[in-house]
């Protein structure tokens, strides 16, 4: 099966680049690619998704090379593994507050021993060819799972959820978190950095990586100064609007319009 390349870059102790989008852009997988980005966050849980755009866009992830994450809007676990079986490269699972809820995600989303998963060999995971037993292997190891710390409990949970085998990276969504700390998202932050390095204190101690969303250099270098090897950093609309803006900018000036 295909490799992921966020984990191979998890890894090997360098940093996973993924970027963000929520709609059926087809061109999006290639040219996130293109701009040197690992893999790219499909968000499923505030964007509405036909199952045959998501089978879809998965494809043109395996196209371009480039994993696909998937946060979905379920926690159905036939509904987990057929994004996985359709060849998304790993899950997103939001608002993940306790050990028991993240042990249920990796049951759902990893072959045994690790996990329950259902077999079916035949789908993109798998080059659309039937496949032995054997691959499970493949799957458990190259497919990642990341769980979202979103709020106070999931921060009293951070140790007993990192120490859960099966999950890969523990990602804090900072929208929520700061909705329920009552502090601003920004990475510098106090609340926000003391958030986050109790969760990089839980990561680093089991092994595992921790990562979040950001939206400056700023952030990015606060979370990188703490560890976080997981990063977001861009997405559709940030592109479309900062490519308006700039467009509008020509405009006024040659047009001589404000």
């Amino acid at each position: 099966m295909r490799r992921s390349k966020v984990l191979e870059k998890i890894r090997s102790g360098k940093v996973a680049r993924i970027c963000n989008i929520g709609h059926y852009l087809p061109y999006a997988p290639m040219q996130a690619a293109l701009a040197g980005y690992d893999g790219v966050w499909i968000d499923g849980e505030h964007r509405a998704w036909d199952h045959r755009e998501a089978q879809a866009m998965i494809a043109f992830h395996h196209i371009a090379d480039i994993d696909c994450l998937w946060r979905p809007p379920t926690l159905e676990k036939t509904g987990l593994y057929r994004l996985l079986e359709d060849g998304a490269a790993g899950v997103i699972i939001p608002h993940v507050s306790t050990p028991e809820k993240a042990a249920a995600i990796v049951e759902a989303t990893k072959f045994p021993p690790i996990g329950d998963r259902g077999f079916d060999g035949v789908g993109l995971d798998c080059g659309l060819r039937f496949q032995s037993f054997e691959y499970t292997e493949d799957c458990n190891r190259e497919t990642s799972v990341s769980v979202q710390l979103e709020t106070s409990q999931a921060l009293e949970n951070a140790d007993a959820i990192a120490a859960v085998e099966g999950v890969d990276v523990l990602f804090i969504g900072p929208g929520d978190m700061s909705l329920r700390l009552g502090c601003s998202p920004a990475a510098g932050d106090p609340k926000m950095l003391e958030a986050q390095r109790k969760v990089a204190r839980a990561a680093a101690d089991h092994g595992k990586v921790w990562g979040r969303p950001v939206g400056s250099k700023e952030d990015l270098e606060v979370i990188l100064e703490l560890g976080a090897r997981f990063v977001i950093l861009g997405g559709e609309f940030t592109w479309i609007m900062s490519g308006m803006a700039a467009a509008g900018a020509i405009l006024n000036e040659v047009l001589g319009e404000d």
